[in-house]
């Protein structure tokens, strides 16, 4: 099973085919990125002549199934069977920007549109049929793509008969009549997920599996600073690199530095791993990294900017007046994702473009940050997105397609760049860890006098590595505000307090 690639421009150059879209959306990312050229279209859906059926997300599978739910809420909304439907996700060439796949947004959020494109192309059908047949549009149904009588008495018409020499173009609209939750027969209903067969059989497609023609393989020596992303020294600590020490290696294309980026490319992944091992790389001492034995002290010694979420009553004085004074600090240590397979990928840079088989969760944003590392235009890059190892939150995927971007730049040929296990877990965005200090306390009957929370949690975006490596991005401390989303509490609390502590990482985080 391979991941569905598509061009909008040939498939809306078919005839026989029905398509709804969207003006696109710009989707504002840490890195600045290109808003859509005016009057551009995002694809959602497609339905043909020969019954077939695209389904177009932003949003990518990370092993919870999102593929076959979606395929669900199109198929649901369409009237079809499930298997008529193909989804394709997270292809920068193809489908719509939707943002990162994160915070379980891909079914309450990036699904919506997506399910009123489904509604509106069945009731476009529908009235496409009523108008063939000579009857009012209630009063008809459809039932797995054929649109008949309510009543019965006649054959039907299916989709794919509708279509026939028609070339339709629906743009979304704001407001479509869904169906009814009593209505639904798939969504719902536990059904098969689509990808496990290929999966339990071998024959899935994972990033790592990915090879191209002339395709080369690169490894990466990353520096002595692992898991910090600010200071001076970052991209500016590399002494020397000795090319003699790895030339005796057979196979061995090119020995690449930027900055503090090193990487080498040989003809044969072996080759690539031995040259890695072996190269000389000479770099100054690192400065002390941060020492996280203890790390509600490391997160209260972090300078903090304090940010008022909510406050009434008199806190303090509450407190004091307490029959009972209730006191308790809970700590969130970081958190590595460890995902089973290093992160891996695989990147063609041309003169005037690149084409990137990736695992990100970021199909778009990584699209950006690729951008700015080559200097060429987004719209000349292409994000491929293969499913990879999975990970409850950022790993280094990002990270492994902008280094194969680099290699291949270096060499004129496509390269697949994977990363080895030190590496993966020494250099991933950790989940940032969080210090919850509560001061309450209880009345003499019981109920609460007082409610003051204060949460610390450092600033979890951390950019894409070889930003900071060659020097592209400035290797500096942004303070963002976050750590706050379930800070304020449901409860009616006479006397509350709920503080933020907006902080620079400590370490190289992100999301969890």
């Amino acid at each position: 099973m391979s991941e569905p690639v598509f061009s909008p421009d040939d498939l809306l150059a078919r005839d026989g085919t029905l398509a709804v879209l969207r003006p696109a959306q710009h989707v504002r990312g840490l890195v600045p990125s290109a808003p859509p050229k005016e009057g551009a279209l995002d694809l959602f859906l497609m339905l043909d002549d020969a019954g077939r059926v695209l389904a177009f997300n932003g949003h990518v599978d990370l092993g919870t199934g999102i593929r076959t739910a979606l395929a669900q809420i199109a198929a649901e909304e369409l009237d079809v069977p499930l298997d008529r439907v193909t989804m394709v996700l997270g292809h920068t060439g193809g489908t719509p920007n939707q943002g990162a796949t994160i915070a379980s947004d891909s079914i309450q959020v990036s699904a919506v549109p997506l399910r009123r494109a489904a509604a509106q192309a069945r009731h476009h059908l529908v009235a496409l049929a009523a108008q063939a047949l000579g009857v009012p549009a209630d009063d008809l149904t459809v039932t797995d793509g054929v649109v008949h009588l309510r009543a019965g008495g006649n054959a039907g018409l299916s989709y794919a008969d509708l279509l026939s020499g028609r070339r339709d173009r629906l743009v979304l609209a704001d407001s479509v009549a869904l169906k009814p939750v009593s209505e639904h027969r798939i969504v719902g209903q536990r059904v098969p997920r689509v990808d496990i067969p290929a999966k339990a059989t071998g024959q899935f497609v994972y990033v790592h599996d990915v090879r191209v023609p002339g395709m080369l393989h690169g490894r990466v020596v990353r520096p002595p600073y692992a898991g910090v992303d600010a200071g001076d020294f970052i991209g500016t600590s590399l002494i020397r690199v000795d090319e003699a020490s790895v030339a005796h290696i057979p196979g061995v294309v090119a020995v690449v530095t930027m900055g503090d980026f090193v990487g080498v490319v040989a003809e044969r992944e072996e080759q690539a791993a031995e040259a890695a091992r072996r190269l000389v790389v000479e770099w100054k001492d690192p400065p002390a990294l941060p020492d996280l034995k203890d790390v509600a002290n490391a997160l209260r010694a972090n300078p903090a900017r304090p940010r008022l979420l909510a406050a009434h009553g008199d806190v303090d004085a509450a407190r004091d007046g307490a029959a009972q004074v209730l006191d308790r600090t809970y700590v969130w240590p970081y958190q590595m994702h460890a995902s089973i397979g290093p992160s891996c990928a695989v990147a063609d840079v041309r003169g005037d473009g690149a084409t990137v088989w990736s695992g990100t969760q970021n199909p778009y944003p990584l699209r950006a940050d690729i951008s700015l590392l080559l200097g060429l235009p987004e719209e000349a890059i292409e994000i491929i997105r293969h499913e990879a190892a999975g990970c409850y939150g950022r790993n280094c995927a990002d990270d492994v397609a902008a280094d194969a971007a680099l290699l291949s730049r270096a060499v004129g040929r496509p390269v697949r760049v994977q990363l080895t296990r030190e590496q993966e877990h020494a250099w991933e965005p950790k989940g940032a860890a969080q210090l919850m200090e509560i001061k309450g306390g209880l009345n003499g009957d019981g109920t609460p006098a007082a409610y003051d929370f204060s949460t610390r949690y450092p600033s979890n975006a951390a950019t894409t590595l070889a930003l900071l490596l060659t020097g592209r991005v400035p290797a500096n401390n942004p303070v963002f505000e976050m750590g706050d989303r379930t800070a304020v509490p449901p409860y009616a609390y006479d006397n509350l307090r709920v503080t933020a502590h907006d902080m620079a990482p400590i370490v190289r985080a992100a999301w969890l």
